[in-house]
């Protein structure tokens, strides 16, 4: 397929551009919850979730670099807010070793959605999810888990090509 990196990247945004963290989990509430936390310190998380980021491409990439799982413990909205922003650091930094970009491509292989397995993305969003896999497919294995990326496809996000 041979994916251009930038025109990915547009895409992306383009098909992610509205897409608010509403009430659902964001990285810092889900790194609470990760840790098993007091309900103090979940709300006080949630509240640092939607002060610090009202869009998601207010994301910092040290805060992608650095939360490299926060996903597991999202709800479906929450992922469909911070996965733009992953997937986005992920084609800029694929050939680096930020476990952040296998992450995002197990999450994907997951569903990208929460466990509340709600599924809120549009036809035009999943089939960017697809070339986003595909991209990580190209790029090849010494630089992220295409096995896993190819399951994705296998298993789910090819249809969308």
């Amino acid at each position: 397929m041979n994916l251009d990196k930038e025109k990915l990247i547009s895409e992306i945004e383009e098909t992610f551009k509205n897409v608010k963290l509403e009430d659902g989990i964001g990285i810092f509430e889900a790194e609470e919850l990760d840790a098993c936390s007091s309900d103090k310190k979940l709300k006080q998380a949630k509240e640092k979730d939607r002060s610090w980021w009202r869009d998601w491409h207010y994301i910092e990439d040290k805060h992608l670099a650095y939360y490299t799982s926060p996903m597991c413990f999202m709800d479906s909205q929450g992922i469909k807010w911070a996965l733009p922003a992953y997937m986005i650091f992920s084609l800029k930094n694929y050939d680096k070793s930020y476990f952040s970009i296998d992450t995002t491509i197990y999450a994907i292989e997951r569903g990208a959605i929460g466990k509340d397995k709600k599924d809120f993305y549009t036809l035009g969003q999943k089939r960017v999810i697809a070339k986003f896999l595909v991209f990580m497919v190209e790029v090849g294995e010494d630089f992220v888990d295409t096995d896993s990326a190819k399951m994705a496809l296998d298993k789910e996000w090819s249809k969308y090509l």
